[in-house]
């Protein structure tokens, strides 16, 4: 059952999860052996000792590595063969570890000699990998010259053909040499504070909103392809001081694709007391209005409406279906009030529209697209080579505000010029075919280029619901309980995670939502089409499995998903399918389990299959005689981070079932409060 030397070739897309993947497996090392009192203190220490350094050289080569992903198939393979041996090695020594913990006399001789068999074999893989991966390196150094000169060539290429255009600057030409970026600045960070152009938009749509003569209610609608900057629009209008002063109450909603009714009236309802200041919304009114009926839910929501000049800025729609479960709430009583729409879909934004035609929004021209960019450095002038450098990767963006603000943010973190000419090369290559399918290859340059600590802390927020508003503080302990932050000398876990959050915001991949009175995160978001790339690319890496009802990828086979994945997320209505997978042991190698609902009934056939769980978030349903139904979480002994929810006023368990070694956060919510315990010593 161990590991063997000889070492296969992966498939070249699973090549990203390298650093997460050795980050884990020297974490669970110290964590179990290498402690000065460790729990298990084997004999041949020194052979977790060596293994243990194998990996943190393998770790640092990977930090230091800057061979572009395009033009290192050989380096993409090693890659590909770290994260499959570090995997392998922590699922197995994980799995032995799991039958010691629950073993209730002393541990078995056998159980120390398969542990020392997983030991001896992941430290032969890794020599390997150690003597390969540095062979790679010195035959990349003597290909480097031949990069710089093809870099040079597409300089030149990019002032024959005068992209440069509208550039008035007398500079001289600069050699290929170091030069210095400012960094980019934290003020402007996220997405809502940038707008260039849509002056005439604004405008338009600020008349029709506070237009006196119109009395009944109205609806104007702003539509456009994803990334082009409806929402930003929106959120410009909602936030003007003329809006502000002219309507009563304002709120805003996001339905997203994958809506549900009664979580949207719930949203409206929380966020109109949340205005009216004649109420604050408690965490126990929120859960108790989930066991209320739609139809209490649309006339409350209808009551707390009544007689008032309000904005309802609902962003993001997708169907008319959608629209048909909501408009009834919103009264007409002659008062102005108005709703403000965005979608994706022309036809839903006519469909709910008051006979006004919706606002279209457009590509930016190449002055706006420029503007943009500049702004997103904060500065317009530029050494002359970087600005013909940039200004070719904004024409290759084809005015699509996303990608530009992506890019440009991307280009703010090098301080090389020659690494400007590989985002230029790949930006070349990355425009082609649709529209959303060009946006998404040019955010992949960006995702390639994220130091390799960042790839796997960013690809976890596809495991979150479109739209979510994800709490920071919750984010830093999933980080840390998937094993992602590793050990950073002189730094908490807490520390370094928000060091890496701001890097992800700084690369305007992350969207600050909310922030604390002392300027602090407190909630981010990010955007609908970064992340459908986190779902494209935690597919490709068989990282996350998304499942619903009616899958997400519709037009992908069942069958992609048939092997084990690290991370699960799963919505109402489908754990029938989920049943069906874990009777093929697709999960039972999982860390992470995601679910909006699992009935009490299930709790003991579902956890029996998941023996690796770091992490589990889910919503209980109770039941009658569900006194005991938490008790199989005892033996998920691997567990790491614990939320409990659910609707009831009171449920009971036993809390010593969950202080074993491994806990660090335990988290319960319910309608009579919430419990957060931070550490497991808390408990």
């Amino acid at each position: 059952m161990f590991l063997s030397t000889a070492l296969t070739t992966l498939p070249e897309r699973e090549t990203q999860m390298a650093y997460a993947a050795i980050t884990s497996l020297m974490g669970t090392l110290h964590l179990h052996f290498l402690q000065s009192q460790p729990r298990f203190p084997l004999p041949h220490k020194q052979e977790i000792v060596s293994l243990h350094e194998n990996l943190g050289f393998l770790q640092e080569i990977l930090e230091k590595s800057e061979i572009a992903y395009d033009d290192a198939g050989a380096m993409k393979d090693l890659e590909a063969q770290i994260k499959d041996v570090s995997f392998k090695a922590e699922e197995m020594i994980e799995m032995e570890l799991s039958s010691i913990y629950l073993q209730s006399s002393s541990i078995e001789a056998c159980s120390l000699l398969r542990l020392h068999g997983i030991f001896n074999q992941a430290l032969k893989q890794t020599d390997y990998l150690k003597t390969k991966i540095i062979s790679e390196k010195q035959l990349a150094k003597g290909s480097s010259q031949v990069e710089r000169i093809a870099d040079v060539s597409l300089l030149a290429r990019i002032r024959q053909r005068r992209l440069h255009l509208g550039s008035t600057s007398s500079q001289p030409d600069l050699e290929l040499e170091n030069i210095k970026m400012s960094k980019f600045s934290k003020s402007t960070s996220t997405f809502d504070s940038r707008m260039v152009g849509c002056d005439e938009e604004f405008e338009t749509i600020l008349d029709q909103l506070t237009r006196q003569s119109v009395k009944h209610l109205q609806v104007v609608s702003i539509v456009g392809m994803g990334g082009i900057g409806k929402t930003t629009l929106a959120r410009k209008v909602y936030e003007d001081p003329s809006i502000t002063s002219h309507f009563y109450m304002r709120v805003w909603a996001t339905v997203s694709q994958e809506y549900n009714v009664k979580q949207m009236l719930r949203c409206l309802i929380g966020c109109v007391i949340a205005a009216s200041r004649d109420e604050h919304p408690q965490q126990s009114n929120v859960l108790k209005e989930q066991r209320n009926p739609k139809e209490k839910l649309a006339e409350r929501l209808r009551k707390l409406l009544k007689e008032q000049r309000y904005l309802i800025v609902i962003d993001d729609i997708w169907s008319t279906s959608a629209w048909d479960s909501v408009q009834r709430c919103f009264p007409d009583d002659n008062t102005g009030s108005r709703i403000l729409m965005t979608s994706r879909l022309r036809k839903v934004a006519e469909y709910a529209s008051s006979g006004n035609s919706p606002l279209k929004m457009c590509l930016l021209d190449m002055v706006q697209s420029w503007n943009l960019y500049c702004k997103v450095f904060g500065k317009t002038e530029f050494p002359f080579g970087l600005e013909q450098i940039g200004r070719y990767i904004v024409k290759k963006c084809e005015g699509l505000p996303l990608a530009i603000i992506v890019v440009a943010s991307l280009l703010s973190k090098m301080e090389k010029e020659e690494k400007w000419m590989n985002v230029a090369k790949n930006v070349s290559r990355s425009v082609i075919g649709g529209s959303n399918d060009a946006c998404l290859r040019i955010l992949s340059l960006s995702y390639n280029q994220l130091p390799h600590h960042l790839k796997a802390c960013f690809l976890y927020f596809g495991i979150f619901p479109e739209d979510y508003e994800i709490r920071v503080n919750n984010l830093v302990r999933l980080w840390a309980a998937e094993g992602f932050l590793g050990a950073v000398k002189h730094q908490n876990p807490e520390e370094v995670a928000m060091e890496w959050l701001q890097d992800l915001v700084d690369r305007s991949l992350v969207i600050v939502s909310k922030q604390r009175y002392n300027g602090e995160m407190k909630t981010i978001r990010i955007h609908d089409l970064l992340r459908d790339f986190c779902l494209r690319e935690t597919r490709r890496e068989n990282l996350l499995n998304v499942i619903e009802k009616l899958p997400f990828y519709k037009r992908i086979s069942q069958n992609l998903f048939s092997k084990p994945c690290r991370w699960i997320s799963y919505r109402p209505g489908s754990f029938l399918w989920l049943d069906n997978q874990i009777k093929s042991n697709c999960f039972h190698k999982s860390h992470s389990l995601h679910s909006s609902a699992v009935h009490f009934r299930d709790m003991k056939h579902l956890f029996s299959h998941f023996k690796l769980l770091r992490v589990l978030d889910i919503e209980i349903v109770f039941g009658e005689g569900h006194d005991n139904a938490l008790n199989v979480l005892a033996n998920l002994v691997h567990l790491r981070y614990l939320a409990l929810s659910t609707s009831e006023d009171a449920f009971t368990f036993d809390v010593k079932l969950f202080e074993h070694w491994n806990m660090q956060s335990f988290i319960v919510r319910s309608c009579a409060g919430i419990l957060d315990c931070s550490q497991a010593s808390q408990i």
